[in-house]
């Protein structure tokens, strides 16, 4: 077990004294090199660190495993740019259809979310982990391979680490540690972070099959049965993967073979369809645990190194890329002196109580689907039926599976202000620059801070054709959008241009400013330096509730850290002050 010299711990297990001196101190070791650690360690490089990032197995794992990858999940690898080359690789899932006695009792489809990947992805990890490792590659680094971490201390500045290659040790210095290594994580058992949760009593099966059956293969096709429940979601190549409830009493701990299989398949579906060309198969228990903290001075935990649960869903990956790819933008501008840290802690702050909220979601589903007494499940069908019926629930049952709905509203770094609806003058929007009851609206349904930010397509002052907007910002910096609102006004544009310098002049170039006009061509009260985007078509002004003068401050990763009505400077540097430090 490796063990931290951090005040408290115990003492690091013994181990060979190196071979090798002490490299060049590195920005940060990752430990772990499956899609957590390899999205965080490109992360970290997109943002100009070093990285170092390790992994105890010689090789990739072959196996299939975690096999949906989500929308927001999608968005994220679009903006490191390799979702296209995933997706090729995979299958579109549309929807999800459940079936119980014979009938259909849900269906959820994905067209109508709000995002530029309305499916759920099927791909085999290692298909991911190439992708990723590919990307890692392209930007100077790789994982290495068969090397272990056998001990580490911190002493406040950073972390010494001896890690392990066969009978060979080497004592490294990093500024900081991140454990992606899984739910038996060495950096979590070094730093004596509990882990803590419960274990399910129903054990269950997963397999990777074909199946001779006349099902869509662009949905997920689940039953719920007397005795348990099949979830079959369609891969690529031809084969289904099965995640099914063992039958009560299985104790046997050999893989299920393809009659085992077979026998639960044909009982639970009714389908009569033949299942063939096993490819690889488990038995599994389901744990439900998480650390109570995700960082401890300069280590942190990540992925299934801080939380494992159901499978139901398909969360733990995508909640893993998406710790790393919070975590990394606020380590990154940390350690370059860019920002406070009150900014990473906010890492754990906000990664935490997501991470209790997949838990929370996915053991509620495990539970339900699960369900063995009669009466009860004949109740939660009943449920069922009746919720599925209403529009509004299946899209939020959508955007919640697209993990469209993971937001930081609760944050201690995000923050908003606005006028009331009494406050609001009567008249256009176009009648002045003050809000107006209908703007105020506007206004208050759009994105708010903590959540994601919503898209629209414009056109760069001085280029032609349109681009999406967060395509247009670059995602190592804070973007301060200053929406001119229907209303133009010298004042108006005195104003940006004031806040403008006031951001730029403490901050630099660490937050970038850009002003959206409704405007066909670039208003020339606006002084050259300060970018714009013209929105004619009132794309971004529908997305942002912008209907009179607005500022949204956009983190760099594209959340909404915050926004006021109408654009006030004083405000706007109140909230970045205990975040950022000033430009040296």
């Amino acid at each position: 077990m490796v063990r931290s010299e951090g005040a408290g711990a115990r003492p690091p297990s013994p181990v060979a004294v190196s071979s090798r001196a002490m490299d060049t101190p590195i920005d940060v070791l990752v430990v772990g090199a499956g899609p957590t650690g390899l999205t965080l360690a490109g992360e970290l490089l997109h943002r100009g660190l070093t990285v170092r990032i390790i992994d105890q197995s010689d090789a990739p794992l072959p196996w299939s495993r975690a096999v949906g990858v989500h929308a927001r999940t999608l968005e994220i690898l679009q903006r490191m740019g390799v979702a296209d080359e995933l997706i090729a690789k995979g299958q579109k899932l549309h929807g999800a259809t459940l079936w119980s006695g014979g009938e259909t009792l849900a269906r959820v489809d994905f067209a109508e979310l709000d995002t530029a990947f309305p499916f759920v992805l099927c791909v085999a990890q290692p298909e991911t982990e190439a992708v990723l490792t590919r990307l890692l590659e392209r930007r100077g680094a790789k994982p290495e391979r068969g090397v272990a971490l056998r001990s580490f201390r911190q002493d406040g500045t950073g972390v010494t680490a001896v890690l392990a290659k066969g009978d060979a040790t080497e004592t490294v210095r990093a500024a900081w540690m991140v454990g992606c290594d899984g739910a038996h994580s060495a950096v979590r058992q070094g730093l004596d972070l509990a882990f803590e949760g419960d274990t399910y009593e129903d054990r269950f099966y997963l397999a990777d099959v074909k199946i001779a059956w006349d099902t869509r293969d662009d949905r997920v096709t689940s039953y719920f049965a007397d005795d348990g429940l099949v979830a079959c979601f369609p891969l690529p190549d031809g084969r289904w993967r099965l995640v099914m409830s063992a039958p009560a009493g299985d104790e046997a701990t050999a893989p299920p073979t393809l009659t085992e299989l077979q026998d639960v398949f044909a009982r639970r579906t009714g389908a009569g369809a033949a299942l063939s060309d096993l490819a690889w198969s488990a038995r599994f228990r389901i744990h439900c645990r998480q650390v109570a903290q995700y960082r401890d001075d300069r280590v942190f935990v990540a992925g299934d190194a801080a939380h494992i649960h159901s499978p139901f869903g398909g969360q733990g990956m995508n909640t893993g890329i998406q710790d790393a790819h919070n975590l990394a933008w606020k380590l990154a501008a940390v350690h370059r002196g860019v920002a406070r840290d009150r900014l990473l802690a906010s890492y754990h702050d906000e990664r935490h109580a997501v991470g209790q909220a997949v838990l929370r979601g996915t053991d509620a589903a495990t539970k339900v689907g699960t369900i063995r007494q009669p009466a009860a499940r004949a109740v939660r069908d009943q449920v069922a039926r009746m919720l599925s019926g209403f529009e509004v629930i299946q899209q939020r049952v959508a955007r919640e599976v697209a993990e469209l709905t993971v937001g930081y509203e609760r944050s201690a770094i995000v923050a908003e202000h606005s006028q009331g609806i009494l406050q609001g003058r009567i008249g256009a929007a176009s009648g002045g620059e003050t809000p107006t009851v209908s703007s105020i609206r506007s206004f208050d349904n759009a994105a708010r801070a903590g959540q994601r930010a919503r898209d629209g397509r414009a056109t760069r002052a001085g280029e032609s054709g349109t681009r999406a907007l967060l395509e247009t910002l670059d995602d190592r910096r804070w973007n301060l959008l200053l929406f001119d609102g229907r209303s133009a006004s010298p004042e108006g544009y005195a104003r940006f241009a004031a806040i403008a310098s006031a951001v730029r002049g403490r901050y630099g170039d660490a937050v970038d400013v850009t002003v959206i006009t409704p405007r066909a061509a670039r208003p020339a009260e606006l002084p050259d330096e300060i970018a714009v985007l013209l929105d004619p078509d009132a794309e971004l002004e529908r997305a942002f509730g912008a209907e009179t003068e607005c500022a949204y401050l956009l983190r760099p990763d594209l959340y909404v850290g915050y926004r006021c009505q109408p654009a006030d400077e004083a405000r706007v540097m109140d909230y970045l002050r205990p975040l950022l430090r000033p430009a040296r």
